[in-house]
């Protein structure tokens, strides 16, 4: 429940600045107007606060270029909650302004909340809505937000490191942001140069909460995103969440050769044997990539890194597992928990396991509760129960990657 003297969001008392003023260079056209799956982007967005019980009013703030365009298509679709298309600003926070100032003075005090959102977001929906005007009234102001899953560096004016950021401490931030307009309204600043609306509260010392973002409210910007746009609708039209997960299986084996140290999971094992490969033999971390990359459909670890190409001779197969985790990253998945045993009679593999699980973990920039590595042997049976080689076999499973 919110504050005693905040007003709840429990009755259509919201209105929404739908941003659609950009200038769309990187897309290298009108994005707003672009057909998604036969639909311009800004009628998905359009639609979802259109049925939004909590949402009253829509105003829409255009460009010079798409502002008739964009009127036809309101005009010509059941978009009641559109009170006006208005020209947007030089800044974002122009056309915000201009849109929140419309807002409040056509609807006045009927309107306790706003809500602003890029209409190049296609994908939000009713839960984040309903997410968002609750942590509103709790805290004035509100933006969905997805914890940082990469490596984050700040970097100095030369191009070098900085430091390495504390990513468990950093999020990234879409919208739809969410105000209180007894908030918003007076921190409304468009001289300030910010690069999102709730800088605006941040900078007269108010408080700005988060609720849960949604992986599927990506941010087109270029015709890459596009196409991963399609993706969502497509595996959406397919089977829902379901498909926001896919699973992989490898396998690979090596012969044991004289003169150690043992290579596996990206660690040196003490043993008077090594892996023979042409590589530096690591079955484990060769059966995971295998496994990554078959549920990314993307072939097979012989197809993508060839053992007759003199460039792997030797390589460390943590970076064929890194290069393998950055073309899975490219289409769109990324690793969310491998489970993978391996296959040894000698040596003892079980006092490396942790030490295992940390290097993949390190290798993949994945927690490693996400990985499962065990071990076991065949009783001496076949080859392998010889001592004459290790195995492994690994099992992947990806989601889909958010892209912001």
């Amino acid at each position: 429940m919110p504050p005693e003297g905040v007003p709840n969001c429990t009755q259509a008392d919201s209105g929404v600045v739908l941003l659609a003023a950009g200038g769309s260079t990187r897309m290298g056209g009108d994005k707003m107007l672009l057909e998604l799956t036969g639909r311009p982007v800004l009628e998905y967005s359009l639609e979802t606060f259109q049925r939004s019980d909590r949402v009253s009013a829509i105003v829409i703030v255009a460009s010079d270029a798409n502002r008739y365009a964009i009127s036809d298509l309101v005009s010509s679709s059941d978009y009641d909650k559109v009170t006006a298309v208005v020209s947007g600003g030089a800044r974002r926070q122009d056309s915000t302004a201009n849109g929140v100032d419309h807002l409040i003075s056509e609807r006045g005090s009927g309107i306790k909340f706003v809500l602003v959102h890029d209409g190049a977001r296609p994908f939000v929906d009713e839960a984040m809505i309903e997410r968002g005007l609750m942590a509103a009234a709790e805290h004035g102001a509100a933006v969905p937000a997805l914890p940082v899953s990469d490596t984050i560096k700040s970097v100095k004016g030369d191009g070098t490191v900085e430091q390495t950021l504390d990513r468990s401490r950093l999020r990234a931030i879409q919208t739809p942001q969410v105000f209180r307009v007894d908030v918003f309204a007076p921190a409304l600043r468009p001289t300030e140069d910010v690069t999102d609306d709730a800088t605006f509260v941040e900078l007269v010392g108010g408080s700005v909460g988060l609720f849960d973002g949604n992986s599927d409210n990506i941010k087109l910007t270029t015709p890459d995103d596009i196409e991963r746009a399609e993706a969502i609708l497509t595996r959406r039209a397919a089977g829902g969440a379901s498909a926001m997960n896919r699973w992989g299986t490898g396998f690979d084996g090596h012969a044991l050769v004289s003169g150690g140290p043992l290579r596996l999971g990206g660690v040196n094992i003490e043993h008077h044997s090594h892996l023979e490969g042409h590589s530096d033999g690591d079955v484990l971390l060769h059966a995971i990539a295998s496994a990554v990359l078959g549920a990314a459909g993307l072939g097979d670890l012989g197809s993508n890194f060839p053992s007759g190409d003199p460039a792997f001779a030797g390589i460390d197969s943590r970076e064929l597992l890194q290069r393998t985790v950055s073309m899975t990253a490219n289409a769109g998945w990324e690793v969310s928990y491998l489970d993978a045993t391996i296959i040894a009679q000698q040596p003892k593999l079980a006092p490396y396991v942790i030490r295992i699980n940390n290097s993949i973990a390190e290798t993949l920039s994945i927690p490693v509760e996400s990985i499962n590595i065990k071990v076991t042997s065949t009783d001496h049976v076949g080859a392998i129960g010889a001592g004459e080689g290790i195995a492994a076999q690994a099992v992947a499973t990806l989601s889909i990657k958010p892209i912001f």
